[in-house]
């Protein structure tokens, strides 16, 4: 009994709430942030868009990267130990202490063996959902078309885009987006970008929540100055101001339906970010 009592619950151990199980960039997390330089707002804004979407490589993470077998014979010898501290006659005959321990080390290795196969948290075909189902979303592309929507009473039209040409992450040779700009007559820039985005732990065991975590810009056409940035980050463990609380799920209901729930809740959250950057009273843009 004091062997088995040893190998305990195999499930993963609770994380706290905002650790990441999944990610889909490599950016680090950063605070909520907001950086502003003085000028006149932009009477005739534009959004700076690449002309093509940088991959975002998926992984799931993996707080525990001990070997499960170590770790269940790790927890068999402290619970020999125990026995053994707590039994003299097993100290005075050492072949029945060495029997003990080997005893409690080889119960805590088959107790890990033999854990419940539901007690792990997603299966690899249900991990596959969630990076395809990332994928379809496309959280570049609609983050910067919700953008664009929100702030259209804001600029009083839709804002024109202006093409950055990239090859292979860098700007191509021969293009300027900032004369590209001022040929049409716009002041200014906006560039936003998903910087961050996955799954979180949420409050309770196993229930996780969609993070998000989004930069915006904005630019002087002439010289390419940086005249206003925000960082925000939205989901479990960390509160915006204006957004409500992030829903949880288990993760197996977020890869339900093909992860359908999954793109639902992620395509909400960068749809309520674009409504709170676009009304953002520090945005240069002319009211």
């Amino acid at each position: 009994m004091m062997a088995l009592d040893g190998c305990g619950d195999t499930r993963p151990a609770r994380q706290p709430e905002g650790s990441v199980a999944f990610s889909a960039s490599s950016a680090p997390q950063t605070e909520n942030l907001t950086y502003t330089l003085p000028g006149p707002p932009f009477q005739h804004p534009g959004m700076l868009v690449p002309s093509q979407e940088q991959p975002r490589h998926p992984v799931w993470v993996d707080e525990n990267q001990e070997d499960p077998l170590l770790k269940g014979a790790t927890a068999g010898m402290t619970t020999g130990v125990g026995f053994m501290m707590i039994t003299p006659m097993a100290m005075a005959f050492w072949p029945a202490a060495v029997g003990i321990v080997a005893g409690s080390v080889a119960m805590g290795m088959l107790g890990v063996a033999q854990s419940d196969p539901a007690d792990e948290r997603l299966s690899p075909p249900d991990q596959a959902v969630i990076i395809a189902a990332t994928k379809e979303v496309q959280p570049d592309r609609l983050l910067r078309e919700s953008l664009r929507e929100a702030l259209r009473s804001r600029a009083r039209d839709s804002l024109p885009t202006i093409l950055w040409q990239q090859a292979g992450g860098v700007e191509a040779d021969g293009t300027d987006p900032l004369a590209d700009a001022l040929s049409r007559g716009l002041d200014g820039l906006l560039e936003c970008a998903i910087e961050a985005l996955g799954l979180a732990a949420g409050d309770e065991r196993d229930i996780f929540g969609v993070f998000i975590q989004v930069r915006i810009r904005a630019l002087n056409a002439r010289d390419g100055k940086v005249r206003y940035e925000r960082v925000l980050r939205y989901g479990p463990g960390q509160t915006v101001a204006g957004l409500p609380r992030p829903d949880f799920h288990t993760v197996e209901f977020f890869a339900t339906d093909q992860g359908r729930v999954y793109r639902q809740v992620t395509s909400d959250a960068i749809r309520r970010i674009a409504r709170v950057l676009a009304e953002d009273p520090a945005l240069p843009l002319a009211p």
